[in-house]
């Protein structure tokens, strides 16, 4: 015969695997929905993908500028 205690147990252990399972897929279905908000946002106001890339490539690009007005190089090696 089956020891109740263990039938619990292992009933509790479904419950709660089910559980975790059921939120992650929520989670999942959460996240897809607001990246396809902010995709329809980003297009309603007529932002391209381009104009991230740029920006962030003059962030880039304005970083490297303050490392080397601190350290008086751009960090590569020096060449002799």
């Amino acid at each position: 015969m089956t020891d109740p205690s263990s039938f619990s147990t292992a009933l509790w252990t479904v419950l709660i695997v089910s559980a975790v399972i059921v939120a992650f897929g929520l989670a999942a279905l959460s996240d897809m929905a607001m990246r396809r908000r902010e995709d329809r946002a980003a297009r309603a106001d007529g932002h391209r993908r381009d104009s991230v890339h740029q920006t962030h490539q003059a962030y880039r690009a304005h970083q490297q500028d303050s490392v080397t007005s601190v350290n008086g190089h751009n960090g590569s090696t020096p060449t002799t």
